[in-house]
């Protein structure tokens, strides 16, 4: 699916295109300092399937969100994907215990995947049923409200990996609204909603392959077209 351009204002291109460059440099800066952005979290060791690398996740204790990276699909262009979870109370809402910064009444819920290539390069965004990451289910408005204007910076030792996945997320908001929504639509056709979460027959309800490279170059020639470069 290419990321959608025409529509976007020019302050909405702009902003996509700043997204978009500082996702690349973290994507650069992790992958010059530990040889890929897989690597970066794997830090040298055999990736096993289902673990989580890092071991203990990357979680940004200041805001809420965390994610890890896994491996357990044979064959195809993926060779893993990244799992984003917000800590979120049931209604959607983040709460913490006073003074601490643990979460209270809250549970790790899940918001969107990303798939990588052996390079460490996206190829995918998709949405899974609840019983594969537990946690609440969070409908697309509300994962939305997580995901607009997401920044990890609050995760130690993970800061390059951080700023690669809090603006790729921001680049490609319209993909994923789209996805979400999607998703949301499935369920409504299911009927009973508690069975359906529960339902192992489906797995992933939404993917979109993505051309991560090939969508960078295309804001910056939507960019040069509409005369938007520096002023």
């Amino acid at each position: 699916m290419l990321l959608p351009l025409k529509h976007l204002t020019s302050a909405e291109l702009r902003g996509t295109l700043g997204a978009a460059q500082f996702s690349l440099q973290g994507f650069t800066r992790a992958t010059d300092e530990a040889g890929s952005l897989i690597q970066s979290w794997v830090g040298g060791k055999p990736v096993l399937a289902m673990a989580h690398y890092p071991m203990s996740d990357v979680t940004d204790r200041q805001r809420g969100f965390q994610f890890f990276y896994h491996s357990h699909r044979d064959g195809g262009l993926e060779h893993g994907h990244v799992h984003l979870f917000a800590h979120a109370t049931r209604s959607g809402r983040r709460r913490r215990w006073r003074g601490a910064n643990n979460w209270a009444r809250t549970d790790p819920s899940h918001l969107i995947a990303v798939g990588l290539d052996p390079r460490g390069l996206p190829v995918s965004i998709f949405t899974v049923n609840r019983w594969v990451t537990g946690g609440h289910w969070l409908d697309a408005q509300t994962t939305l409200h997580w995901l607009q204007g997401m920044a990890l910076d609050g995760a130690p030792g993970h800061t390059h990996s951080c700023q690669w996945l809090s603006g790729f997320i921001q680049m490609y908001l319209p993909v994923i609204t789209r996805l979400l929504r999607q998703r949301d639509r499935w369920l409504e056709r299911q009927g009973d909603r508690a069975v359906a979460l529960e339902n192992q027959r489906y797995e992933v309800i939404g993917c979109a392959r993505i051309d991560w490279a090939n969508d960078l170059q295309r804001l910056e020639t939507e960019i040069n077209l509409r005369n938007l470069g520096p002023t």
